[in-house]
């Protein structure tokens, strides 16, 4: 773990220059067999009066790159957030970007297309507050290469206005919103502190009517299930802050009065119908430094999550940080258990420190171990993990959060949301 990445290449003689500095960077691996055997994990903070705030991202193989379009939903330009969106060319050629902008507010709709912008290999180009400047509040964004053959990269970040915290908004490609029957969102959360605010986005030309489903141990039916429906218009963007509470004013059953913590998974499908072109994703957060500090994620469609196996890098556990893992059991076969091993890895040597067994899952739930490392390998200060399932039919997902903090309520408690790897 190198904590200055900057400082680092500008000591092995990289002729990066002075302050403000940023790029793309190329890593190659010599010496394993496959490009997945190989991982870079970037952590990208600022400093804020209790601790650090930012967001954490994994370098990209030959898998992760693009060629065809993607979408970047969940975009706001407010009093609260601003939104920039990136562009990268991954390639040895010179390649050619458009991005057209939409808005998601169906009393307001609209689209602007930006100047096609071209990239040399290896460039970096960033849109700051991309709605601001097509004249929206709130909406979402299609990228797609115009010309050349080069793999390119494009994400988006929201950042809080008051206290800078990012959250990173993946890409969605396109050809994976077609003929998907469902998608599972990995955790909607409501504590005193967190909350989770919910984003659907219908970037299809048909209206859609959504059932979904919020799987959580507090939540009051006999099968811990708050179900409910949405209906989105063609090119609506429907952006709902603390859902659950908004289902708790909705009379939604099983959800009760505020108290208990409720976490757990949420689960999307249509009736009699696929749910392509719609992405679905989540934002949680914790008030601080005078806004938000938080996370956001998207839903992983069905087919899509875990089979086997996924390992889950960059944990560390120290006065500063902390390192949570998450599983989701899909239920997209049947409704049985998965039961699941986990194997922990000494960063500093390679070497296995401990495997945890029959870590058992039901269904459409949802469980997360907090600070893997201090509970289960103490003295591993940094490593990583292999999830392994060993018995079950579902898919499954597994993600982690790096927090500030080396335990809850230290620093600022801000959390970065890193999916696995296969």
């Amino acid at each position: 773990m190198i904590p200055d990445a900057i400082a680092y290449l500008t000591s092995l003689g990289v002729p990066i220059g002075g302050g403000g500095a940023g790029g793309t960077l190329q890593v190659d691996f010599t010496g394993v067999p496959a490009t997945s055997e190989g991982t870079v994990t970037v952590r990208t903070a600022t400093p804020v009066p209790d601790g650090r705030a930012g967001l954490a991202y994994l370098g990209l193989n030959a898998l992760d790159l693009l060629g065809g379009p993607v979408w970047l939903t969940g975009l706001r330009q407010n009093a609260d957030d601003r939104s920039n969106l990136a562009l990268q060319n991954a390639g040895d050629e010179g390649i050619t970007l458009r991005v057209t902008v939409f808005s998601g507010d169906p009393l307001a709709p609209g689209s602007r297309i930006f100047p096609e912008k071209s990239l040399v290999p290896g460039e970096f180009f960033q849109y700051n507050a991309v709605l601001d400047a097509a004249g929206f509040e709130q909406g979402y964004a299609r990228v797609e290469r115009i010309s050349g053959t080069a793999p390119y990269y494009a994400y988006a970040v929201i950042n809080d206005q008051a206290n800078s915290d990012g959250s990173l908004v993946f890409p969605v490609r396109e050809d994976s919103l077609a003929g998907t029957q469902g998608q599972t969102l990995p955790v909607i959360v409501e504590t005193e502190l967190l909350n989770s605010d919910l984003t659907v986005a219908n970037v299809s030309a048909s209206p859609k009517m959504l059932d979904f489903s919020l799987v959580a141990d507090a939540i009051q039916t006999f099968n811990h299930t708050a179900r409910f429906r949405l209906t989105l218009q063609a090119g609506e963007q429907r952006i709902i802050p603390h859902i659950v509470d908004r289902l708790r004013q909705a009379s939604v059953a099983g959800i009760g009065p505020a108290g208990p913590v409720i976490a757990g998974a949420l689960f999307a499908t249509a009736s009699g119908a696929d749910i392509s072109g719609i992405v679905i994703s989540a934002r949680t957060g914790s008030p601080g430094g005078g806004g938000q500090y938080g996370v956001f994620y998207n839903g992983v469609p069905y087919g899509s999550a875990s089979t086997a196996s996924a390992w889950i890098y960059g944990l560390q556990q120290n006065a500063e940080n902390r390192r949570n893992l998450a599983l989701v059991n899909t239920g997209e076969v049947d409704f049985g258990d998965s039961v699941f091993s986990i194997d922990i890895y000494a960063g500093d040597s390679g070497l296995l420190v401990r495997t945890v067994n029959d870590i058992t899952l039901p269904a459409h739930r949802w469980r997360q171990i907090n600070r893997i490392l201090a509970r289960y390998a103490p003295g591993t200060s940094q490593g990583y993990v292999r999830v392994r399932q060993t018995s079950g039919n579902n898919p499954f997902i597994a993600y982690g959060v790096i927090n500030d903090g080396g335990a809850p309520g230290q620093r600022s408690g801000d959390g970065a949301f890193l999916p696995s790897r296969p």
